[in-house]
């Protein structure tokens, strides 16, 4: 299939690429996000209790240390979805703005901002589910909550590009996701060691700084992490393309190529109409001609 000749370098590579010409704006949502996120996890650990290290393995040790167990993981479990919530606007908001650019149409933080107000109900819904389930899989076995992170991991994509439903997301995210199980699986490790390597990078940094306080050790740590986090949704994006479309990956396109040969004065002069020329099909990506007004693959409008 078309797809599979994409590799994961190429992704990636594109991903970097686009990531480091745009990282003056991708960068501050996920640091408003991380700060709010260092706030949380204080809240979180000053629930949980130090546990006292006995020496000898007993067996009042062994239930002490179960019961243990039993109180924490609930809390990091809710405070693990919690966190993945928070995260999903930022996301959100970087998959929007991104896909405009990828597609040619005029991007800003502002119209992103309000396209992810307007579905904040399916992205929170869809990413509840996800997170909780993935979550649960961790704790269960590990194993299937890897499953469910690559299986359900372009939900945010298709709610923001195909404007799909909660449910609808999730099934499409899975049809998607089998047509390239592996190379999803390679861009979510990828980025999830980047992000483990920042907050590495983060806890030397306070040892450097020789500070003890947990909260001021969370806010460094969040700030280095949250430059590495924008670089998913990226990749993700590329990847929904690519996967969607089944063709090569989508070239970054200057909105409006008529604005820079045709002065503004001439234009309105002449009453001119900008016409926006859409590369990709908004609703099932697939690849349209220069002068298409219907989607050849799914019917849908794409040009007015």
């Amino acid at each position: 299939m078309l797809h599979s000749r994409i590799s994961v370098a190429e992704i990636l590579g594109k991903a970097f690429q686009f990531y480091g010409d745009k990282f003056h704006i991708l960068f501050f949502p996920f640091l408003l996000v991380s700060l709010i996120n260092s706030v949380l996890w204080k809240f979180a650990l000053d629930l949980i209790p130090q546990f006292k290290v006995q020496l000898g393995f007993t067996e009042n040790f062994l239930v002490q240390f179960i019961n243990y167990l039993a109180f924490v993981i609930p809390i990091l479990a809710v405070f693990g979805v919690i966190s993945w919530l928070i995260d999903v606007f930022p996301a959100g908001l970087i998959v929007k703005y991104s896909s405009d650019i990828f597609e040619g149409r005029p991007s800003n933080l502002a119209v992103s901002f309000r396209v992810v107000i307007f579905k904040i109900f399916p992205l929170l819904s869809a990413s509840f589910i996800t997170g909780l389930l993935v979550i649960l899989g961790l704790i269960l076995l590990v194993i299937p909550g890897i499953i469910m992170a690559v299986v359900f991991s372009l939900t945010i994509q298709v709610i923001i590009i195909e404007g799909a439903g909660v449910f609808e997301s999730l099934r499409r995210s899975r049809e998607l996701a089998a047509k390239g199980w592996w190379q999803v699986f390679s861009v979510l490790a990828y980025t999830f060691f980047l992000t483990v390597i920042a907050g590495v990078i983060g806890e030397m940094l306070c040892s450097l700084l020789i500070t003890t306080e947990i909260y001021f050790k969370l806010i460094i740590t969040s700030i280095i992490m949250s430059i590495a986090k924008p670089l998913q949704p990226v990749a993700l994006t590329y990847l929904y393309y690519s996967l969607s479309a089944g063709r090569k990956l989508p070239e970054i396109r200057k909105p409006y190529p008529q604005a820079v040969t045709v002065p503004p004065r001439m234009r309105w002069e002449a009453r001119e109409p900008i016409v926006f020329h859409p590369k990709f099909c908004y609703k099932c990506g697939q690849r349209l001609p220069s002068d298409a007004i219907y989607c050849p693959r799914c019917g849908v409008r794409v040009r007015t």
